[in-house]
């Protein structure tokens, strides 16, 4: 219609004047600013623009070096980076201005965004006025606005109106095979930019599928092949996405269990109350109101009242002894399946039914759990459920109008009207609220940081990656490494600026085998670094910020040789033959120590036999195994590993035993040390680290401390937790050298393999 275009072309016009409004320093310099500087925006900034400013296909190989990353786990935006690459390569340069391009398209999104919901209000017989101010309102109060802080991928909502709207277009059985293709497209698309909104896609589709059979259920007959069509179109770009990520996927290991599942969901009050209104303080003192922040959605104070009348109908007509009337709240059939459709996907987003005994259910969907943020599905609720409120409203407006009441009718809009336009005035704030910062990190000019090189006469080339520290890593949310987050940011900075890649990631869906590969090379030199093998013989760029180093990045730092400093970063060049060097001088030392404390017994040491103590779990046969043949395993719950008094001197004792990486969970196992005295009095109750720990050999983690040994006291070791496998339990003097000897020839010196 002429009218929906006409009114489309205005609403991008105010759109963009808002917008110009908003962000009028970014839109006049697009690349000088940085909408947020901690590490995770900081990150989607960096992946996006090395990959356009160094590489091609379809691997990252800014990060993880030497292995690199698939675009499609790394938030870079697939599709779209590929496209603008090829516009740099043959059209016009534009490989310098990564940071700019990502700016203006997350502002610009929204004209898009914004006549997608005009035209789903004008589809639903809204006349033009009413649609073009409340997809104005609607618009600004998304919750997809403040992900412009981070996720930025996120930040593109013109996705989940687009599939709507042409899911109404194809449904409407006008040139279906039109608005079909369009709409496999738009979710392969999307599926392209972030595995997110090929999930949004297909919810959406299986969720109107789903009404439609209820609707219908007296008479499916005649619809099963409209309905077949339906889940076609909604599996197909799943499988599309998949399928080509698999296909091209060089990496077989990337975790399934990711951490969020049952934490990061919707509720009731994030979805229908606001983050802050005047009564929140009173209430909260009787109701928890809390809610994750990847659940907020709020639809507005209108929507929440239409919601809350839409609850308390049937009681009242209960108790009125009456036939409740729905009439008024369902005139339009055709949004039946939508209403119901988002109603289901809130249940979803609200973890339902899986937090309510139903979890079971995850095994027979694996790819389900992959998604840590169950409440951004609310999302789809919140545009479904706000423009059914519009419908609402109007038809309330129109009944008053009818009845002659104009200055009523017209003051409830404007009520509504402001009531939607301050909370979506809220939104806009707390968005835009610190969000331009100055880019000093990814800028288009490298001579400031180049001339640091040149200065000191290194040579850029001469390295073969940067390592930051203190380290930053996660892997698979097993193993969290935070305290680097801001050494790894002035890492990426240097990684941009100069071209050499980064050896760390801080990706969650990482290669496990990779992830650990990288942890390891700050571990104790009895461990040879597996990642080394892969690597080449030219020193790494050693960055450190003036944070506090642990003991294993002190001694990194002591080997490496300072070129530059300022009053935030050291860069160092460090010799990867160190880290060779000082497994093969441990080596050396364990064979000799091993020749000297060789005996006929299992057990060896340079102390009494009788201060040792020692378990390698051989009585228990176990599927994983550190060494032998044994290892203690528990599916889930506590598990007592010890619990005894020994026979051990005072002083100070060292206590280390390893502990299985399993990826069925994505949390580790938490030992526990508890010692009592002889009168029975708990004197230490220590729960031991088991998450930032350099020292991996293959999938085993070695958890160890130290503590005050007495003799005669009790010692309990207890670990809690899922998939729990622990081997090779050694408890020493401190001092102590010992050597288990094991069929194998895998010896344990001081409980560290020799082969």
């Amino acid at each position: 219609m002429k009218k929906d275009w006409l009114g489309s072309i205005l609403l991008i016009a105010i759109t963009a004047s808002i917008i110009f409004l908003l962000f009028s320093p970014v839109l006049k310099h697009p690349n000088g600013f940085l909408f947020s500087k901690s590490v995770d925006p900081l990150k989607s900034y960096y992946n996006f623009s090395y990959y356009l400013k160094y590489d091609s296909g379809i691997r990252h190989d800014g990060i993880n070096y030497p292995y690199g990353d698939h675009l499609q786990y790394i938030n870079s935006h697939p599709i779209y980076v590929t496209v603008l690459k090829f516009v740099d390569k043959h059209i016009y340069p534009i490989a310098d201005y990564g940071v700019g391009i990502l700016n203006l398209t997350m502002i610009l999104s929204f004209l898009i965004g914004m006549p997608l919901l005009y035209l789903i209000l004008r589809r639903f017989k809204l006349p033009a006025w009413y649609a073009f101010i409340t997809a104005l309102l609607i618009g600004f109060l998304t919750p997809q606005f403040d992900r412009i802080h981070g996720h930025f991928e996120m930040v593109y909502w013109f996705f989940i109106p687009l599939f709507w709207y042409l899911l109404i277009r194809y449904r409407e059985q006008k040139k279906p095979v039109l608005w079909g293709i369009c709409l496999l497209l738009s979710g392969i698309i999307g599926g392209f930019i972030s595995a997110y909104f090929v999930a949004f896609y297909a919810i959406l589709l299986i969720g109107v599928l789903i009404a439609d059979l209820w609707f219908a259920r007296k008479h499916l007959k005649p619809q099963l092949k409209s309905f077949a069509y339906l889940f076609a179109l909604a599996v197909i770009p799943i499988l599309a996405v998949k399928g080509l990520v698999g296909l091209t996927d060089w990496v077989s290991d990337r975790p399934t269990n990711p951490y969020g599942f049952y934490v990061y969901h919707a509720n009731v009050f994030s979805i229908f109350l606001p983050s802050e209104f005047p009564l929140k303080g009173f209430l909260s003192k009787y109701l928890d109101l809390s809610f994750q922040w990847e659940g907020r959605a709020f639809v507005g104070t209108p929507a929440t009242i239409i919601a809350c009348i839409l609850i308390l109908i049937a009681p009242i007509a209960w108790l009125s002894r009456k036939k409740p009337d729905w009439s008024f709240f369902f005139q339009d059939k055709s949004y039946q399946p939508y209403l119901l459709a988002g109603t289901l996907i809130l249940l979803f987003s609200m973890c339902f039914p899986f937090k309510w005994g139903f979890g079971f259910l995850l095994d027979l969907l694996p790819p389900v759990k992959q998604f840590r943020a169950l409440g951004r599905f609310s999302w789809l609720f919140y545009y479904i459920f706000t423009v059914y409120s519009a419908l609402i409203i109007f038809h309330f407006f129109k009944n008053l109008k009818a009845q002659k009441r104009r200055i009523l009718a017209y003051s409830v809009l404007v009520a509504v009207f402001l009531s939607w336009g301050f909370s979506a005035k809220y939104n806009v704030d707390r968005g835009t609220r610190g969000l331009f910062n100055v880019n000093d990190k990814l800028s288009s000019n490298h001579d400031d940081f180049l001339n640091r090189f040149v200065e000191t006469k290194v040579d850029v080339n001469q390295f073969q990656a940067i390592f930051a520290l203190p380290f930053a890593s996660t892997c698979g949310d097993k193993l969290l490494f935070e305290h680097g987050m801001t050494a790894l940011g002035e890492a990426m900075k240097c990684s941009y600026h100069t071209g050499i890649p980064l050896v760390q990631s801080f990706s969650p869906r990482l290669s496990f085998t990779q992830a650990l590969s990288s942890i390891q090379l700050l571990a104790d030199s009895a461990i040879q670094k597996s990642r080394l093998d892969d690597m080449n013989d030219k020193p790494l760029l050693l960055i450190t910020t003036k944070q506090e180093l642990n003991e294993q990045e002190n001694w990194l730092v002591s080997q490496a040789t300072k070129f530059w400093e300022d009053q935030y970063i050291t860069m160092s060049i460090l010799p990867v033959q160190v880290l060779k060097t000082s497994h093969q001088n441990w080596k050396k030392h364990a064979l000799e120590l091993s020749h000297k404390l060789d005996c006929p017994q299992e057990l060896c040491t340079d102390t009494l036999s009788d201060l040792i103590y020692y378990n390698g779990f051989e009585q228990l046969p176990a599927k994983n195994t550190f060494t032998g043949e044994g290892a203690m395993y528990q599916r889930r719950g506590t598990m007592e590993v010890l619990n005894q008094t020994l026979p051990i001197n005072s002083g100070l004792a060292d206590l280390s035993f390893w502990l299985y990486f399993d990826t069925r969970h994505y949390d580790m196992p938490q030992p526990t040390l508890t010692i009592w005295d002889q009168a029975g009095n708990q004197i230490l109750k220590q729960k031991l680290n088991n998450r930032q720990n350099h020292n991996v050999y293959h999938n085993w983690v070695r958890i160890s401390t130290q503590f005050e040994a007495h003799p005669n006291y009790r010692y309990q070791l207890t670990v809690k937790g899922k998939y729990t496998c622990i081997d090779d339990l050694l408890i020493k003097p401190l001092k102590s050298n010992v050597l288990i000897k094991k069929e194998n020839q895998q010896n344990l010196v001081n409980n560290f393999i020799l082969q």
